[in-house]
């Protein structure tokens, strides 16, 4: 009866495990699934990668850190603002048209784009400061995160287009840093510079090489070109070109981190960039993804109010997995989508619009997740399938009670010769004794 009991318990353990193994299978099946909920990019068949604001499966956000009263507009400290939370990169829905009037960026491929919000004035770094090293806005400012797998065959040189806007017209909300990070793949894990390349050399206003007398900031554009003479008697039209204009003098322009050009021509050299900026736009801060389709000019390692135009941001990407990082300089500021063009792709055309589901979404790991899934699936239904056979059919339980009792047997059997053992032993003992 023991041997039989330790029978039944032993089969009891073989079913409980079958249950445990099936309920995991499940819970893979389940984890597996909903792992991929945000996906990376591929390239699509011309060699480039294309991520859109408007599927949330191909982009992630990671909020910055909680703001400091030192970070934000004077004017509104004054006014009592507070802001409670961290900010971050949201998908936004267009504002209507009151009138003639829209509030907010228009014209998105799909009426949604994303924006960094709470829209308070902040700034990455705190202003009046220039950005050292691309590691100081990693878990500060707000990042906007698109994967990409880049395969054997599409290596080689990538340049990034950026289908952007501010995201106002007071004088904030228009710029953004951009970098790419290694995180799977030959080479070293982090970020990845891009190419060679020179950049107009500046000085901060109160530098000695120079001598400025001010700045003309343009509310619109948020430039602010370095004057060698300030205006006659405090009217700003003998300086500034226009009523969209105001003249800052040295004192004032330092703070906020104007820089200027040292001038004739002379240019700095940025061996290894490891972010690029995006400051500013052809027409300005319009509001409007239309005013300038996809944006590439930009500045290697640029940290001014404006950008020199002068570089694109390329990188030279092995075979492996990526982040491009697009990190928030000024709050406000929107993205509709990203286009990356691959060594033998073409740059996007003007013409050419894009709706939801258009993005890139690698679908051979679509494919290996689904497959995943099934696979499960499979092996959960045979199992199942198994016990059910061995528990409700008449095959089935004559198969159980032959499988029993041969445990039975085998069990009786290693008892009977541990019964012999131990009596040859005892014997042994007896003799001995």
């Amino acid at each position: 009866m023991a041997n039989f009991a330790r029978t039944n318990t032993s089969v009891a353990l073989i079913f409980s495990l079958g249950r445990f193994f099936f309920g995991f299978l499940l819970f893979v099946s389940s984890t597996t699934y909903a792992a991929r909920a945000s996906r990376p990019l591929c390239a699509n068949h011309q060699g480039n990668f294309v991520g859109l604001a408007i599927d949330e499966d191909a982009w992630e956000s990671i909020p910055g850190k909680p703001s400091n009263p030192d970070d934000w507009r004077f004017d509104q400290r004054e006014k009592g603002d507070t802001e409670p939370t961290a900010q971050s990169w949201k998908l936004t829905k267009e504002e209507p048209l009151y009138g003639s009037e829209r509030k907010g960026p228009r014209n998105s491929y799909a009426g949604h784009f994303l924006q960094v919000v709470p829209d308070s004035g902040r700034t990455y770094p705190g202003r009046g400061k220039h950005l050292e090293q691309v590691e100081e806005l990693v878990g500060a400012s707000p990042c906007l995160v698109f994967r990409l797998e880049v395969t054997k065959e599409g290596t080689g040189w990538h340049t990034l287009f950026v289908r952007w806007t501010g995201g106002d017209n007071v004088g904030g909300g228009d710029s953004f840093f951009v970098a790419m990070h290694r995180t799977k793949g030959k080479g070293e894990k982090g970020f990845v510079t891009g190419q060679r390349t020179l950049k107009p050399a500046v000085v901060p206003m109160n530098s000695d090489v120079t001598s400025y007398a001010g700045c003309c900031y343009h509310y619109v554009t948020h430039a602010c070109p370095c004057l060698k003479e300030a205006p006659v008697d405090g009217d700003n039209s003998t300086a500034c070109p226009s009523k969209q204009h105001t003249f800052i003098n040295t004192a004032s322009a330092t703070k906020f981190g104007v820089q200027c050009l040292i001038g004739k021509g002379d240019m700095e050299v940025v061996r290894h960039p490891h972010w690029y900026l995006f400051a500013g736009q052809e027409a300005g801060d319009v509001m409007d993804f239309d005013s300038e389709p996809w944006d590439t000019t930009c500045e290697a390692e640029g940290s001014n109010t404006r950008d020199s135009g002068h570089d694109f941001p390329s990188w030279d990407l092995t075979q492996g997995e990526y982040e491009l990082r697009i990190y928030a300089r000024e709050d406000g500021t929107a993205v509709d989508g990203i286009y990356i063009v691959g060594p033998d792709g073409d740059a996007p055309g003007i013409g050419q619009r894009y709706t939801e589901r258009d993005s890139t979404i690698c679908y051979q790991s679509s494919y290996a997740a689904v497959k995943t899934v099934g696979i499960s699936l499979l092996s959960c239904l045979a199992v199942g399938s198994l016990f059910a056979f061995a528990l409700f059919t008449e095959t089935g339980k004559n198969i159980k009670h032959s499988v029993e009792m041969r445990l039975h047997a085998i069990l009786h059997r290693n008892d009977a010769r541990e019964s012999i053992v131990q009596y040859q032993q005892f014997t042994q003992l007896e003799t001995t004794g």
